[in-house]
């Protein structure tokens, strides 16, 4: 259930704005105030309403000040379209008031027909006649998702954990690390009674192997996660070293936060799944750089593309590095078919242009920054670089010519 087309009206600062995603990743790049993470804010409240459509699971709306203001005055109405690759379309509004002179000025709506008459037939059905579905996981990650919130005692966990319960607070762009701190400390137990009952310690649970497998995928130098106690603390080893997470960097905590909250989330919804990390799932992350090292920067895109290899990712970011890296991964698809020596550029995640969209988001404007022929993203961030380094050439040649005085 992947995202194809974000429509919406009077939201927060715009009138209007019109946006095709990629079936893979859509990069929005553009600089602070342009409206990067209103879209992404957008998407969370279509997506809202799969959520409040499931059961056990609820969703976000508009808030307050959600509908566009201008000279002191609200437009009568905010609204947001959303349409899927499967041609599913359903459509939000908030309205200023509830006068019939504001209703008057609202467009007819789409509202969530097609969308409820879609969750009922793949989901919720199947779910009340105790058939498989799948579920789809949706999840956003706005800036603050470092602030790891670890439990510190054991006291008052719960025992059992619902396929719905992947959907909680998903689209709280904060991070919730506490409750799936709490599934990965209840799968390790099951897994360790299973062993027992199996005579066989090298048995692992696959759902708490696909979490596993995601952390060492995108962290090269970690294994073995795990949850200790006394006290209570999750744990990695960092080659001779065992490290409390807590210990790690700030992009670190980062990054390692996004990739379990998202691979616990698959692993819970779908726990029958032969590759749980292949789920479909939709992700929004504001700001994937942030904290990273430049080096993270180039790999990250890379790395998740891989380990969630039936992801939609939508992202915003400032860094020249992330668009180098895309770029990077669009030319390495289109040269799959080449016979590659180099070992970097083998390892390399392809990606395919056609389901790719990078958009320079500016107040009154978003601007498609793919370029048709080349396939290749046009990076309008490399310009202030450009004049830092106009700067500086100008600095080293007025010091050779008063050297050249002296």
């Amino acid at each position: 259930m992947k995202i194809k087309r974000i429509n919406y009206t009077n939201f927060r600062a715009k009138d209007n704005l019109d946006l095709v995603l990629g079936e893979r990743l859509t990069l929005l790049i553009g600089e602070n105030g342009s409206g990067k993470t209103s879209i992404l804010d957008a998407l969370a409240i279509g997506i809202g309403a799969v959520l409040t459509h499931l059961p056990h699971v609820s969703g976000i709306s508009f808030k307050e000040n959600d509908i566009k203001q201008a000279k002191n005055r609200k437009s009568p109405f905010a609204r947001v379209k959303m349409e899927t690759f499967d041609g599913i379309q359903w459509d939000r509004t908030e309205r200023r008031d509830k006068s019939k002179a504001t209703l008057s000025q609202i467009p007819p709506a789409l509202g969530l027909t097609q969308l409820k008459f879609f969750l009922d037939a793949s989901v919720i059905d199947p779910f009340n006649r105790e058939e498989d579905f799948l579920l789809p996981v949706f999840s956003y990650y706005g800036v603050s998702r470092a602030l790891l919130d670890v439990p510190l005692r054991r006291r008052g966990f719960p025992g059992n954990h619902t396929r719905f319960e992947a959907l909680e607070n998903t689209l709280d762009a904060n991070s919730r690390f506490k409750s799936f701190f709490i599934w990965f400390y209840n799968k390790e137990n099951e897994e360790q009674r299973k062993q027992k009952e199996r005579k066989d310690f090298d048995y692992q649970l696959p759902e708490l192997e696909a979490v596993r497998k995601a952390i060492v995928a995108v962290f090269p130098g970690i294994s073995d996660p795990h949850i200790m106690i006394n006290p209570l603390r999750f744990v990695v080893r960092q080659g001779d070293e065992i490290l409390d997470i807590m210990q790690l960097s700030d992009g670190y905590k980062t990054l390692l936060s996004l990739v379990m909250d998202l691979s616990i989330r698959m692993a819970l919804a779908n726990p029958k799944a032969q590759e749980p990390l292949a789920v479909p799932a939709v992700v929004l992350i504001d700001e994937i750089d942030l904290h990273l090292h430049p080096d993270w920067q180039r790999r990250v895109i890379g790395d998740l593309l891989v380990t969630f290899p039936n992801t939609q990712f939508i992202l915003t970011s400032h860094s020249p590095y992330i668009v180098e890296a895309v770029n990077n991964h669009i030319q390495r698809f289109l040269i799959k078919d080449f016979q590659i020596r180099d070992q970097q550029i083998k390892k390399m995640a392809p990606l395919n242009p056609k389901m790719s969209k990078a958009y320079f988001v500016k107040k009154n404007t978003e601007v498609s920054l793919l370029d048709p022929e080349i396939n290749l993203i046009d990076d309008q961030l490399i310009h202030p670089f450009n004049e830092l380094s106009r700067v500086y050439d100008r600095m080293r040649d007025i010091q050779w010519e008063n050297r050249i005085h002296d």
